[in-house]
């Protein structure tokens, strides 16, 4: 089946959150210990940011909203996040996503994510569930500028599995690209329209969970640290990471969510010393 007969558009509750972040006015009197601050705030529809958090100071710690719980066909949820020169930021979720079953019509979730020169963006959101019968159109665009740190983990959860429910009817089609300096480092495209698909040995093997982490830049050093990791503490049930042009790669496929996020959060206080010289702090949300 071809794509573009299986997608259908349709207007539905739309809902944009456009936010940029800056250090503080302070950055000419304390340079190396400079508050983060929200300069941006636009949204429309139901998608907040309540106001950033400082658990360490100078990073800035943002919890993105989306209080209506859920999303149905024809939805339309857009982030835009960009990160200014030597800014610091941390993005979450307090909960997972969650895409119901849209008889036919399909929801989309847009993603765009900027990191400008010396600034860095942890991008840790919770999982997004796709009940049996959702059908989810995302794209995510992650763009890093020069010597700019990114962080950031993708995880899908297609059915749901502590309800023994499969995904075996609706659809899913994403897209992900990452760039440096305007050039396009990985670009991936998923299509899971089938039980087919859930249980080839080039789809999803039978595994409900999948996720994706990015880390950017990273070395050789980097990559054996992770694989180092990874062979002493494997918890998901298959995991793999590799090395292109500086972007580190990490997938991996599960069928328990709470020990995948368990895995990705231990790969993410590897990394996090590693590319922005400061020890991991768990977002106060995820405590909750």
């Amino acid at each position: 089946m071809k794509l573009q007969q299986n997608i259908k558009f349709k207007e539905g509750w739309k809902a944009e959150l456009d936010l940029s972040f800056a250090p503080a006015s302070l950055a000419t009197v304390k340079p190396n210990n400079v508050r983060t601050v929200m300069q941006r705030s636009h949204h429309h529809g139901p998608l907040r940011v309540q106001r950033p958090f400082y658990p360490e100071d100078n990073v800035a710690h943002i919890y993105i909203l989306h209080p209506p719980g859920g999303v149905v066909g024809g939805d339309q949820l857009t982030i835009k996040l960009d990160i200014l020169e030597n800014a610091q930021v941390l993005s979450t979720t307090p909960g997972s996503g969650k895409f119901y079953c849209s008889v036919g019509d399909w929801a989309r979730l847009e993603q765009t994510l900027m990191v400008k020169a010396g600034a860095s963006l942890e991008w840790l959101p919770q999982e997004n569930i796709l009940f049996a019968g959702a059908c989810l159109h995302a794209t995510t665009k992650i763009k890093v500028e020069d010597d700019g740190v990114f962080i950031g983990w993708d995880i899908t959860c297609l059915g749901r599995p502590t309800s023994h429910e499969r995904f075996e009817q609706g659809g899913f089609f994403a897209q992900l690209e990452f760039y440096h300096n305007q050039q396009l480092i990985l670009v991936e495209n998923q299509r899971v329209f089938d039980k087919q698909t859930l249980d080839a040995t080039a789809g999803l093997r039978g595994q409900p969970l999948q996720a994706t982490l990015l880390a950017f830049p990273c070395t050789e050093a980097d990559l054996e640290c992770v694989r180092t990791q990874l062979s002493s503490k494997q918890i998901s049930t298959l995991i793999g990471a590799s090395l292109m042009d500086g972007l580190l790669v990490i997938r991996a496929l599960a069928d328990n969510s709470e020990l995948l996020k368990q895995q990705l959060i231990q790969l993410w206080q590897t990394l996090r010393p590693l590319l922005l010289d400061r020890a991991s702090v768990i977002p106060r949300i995820w405590a909750t």
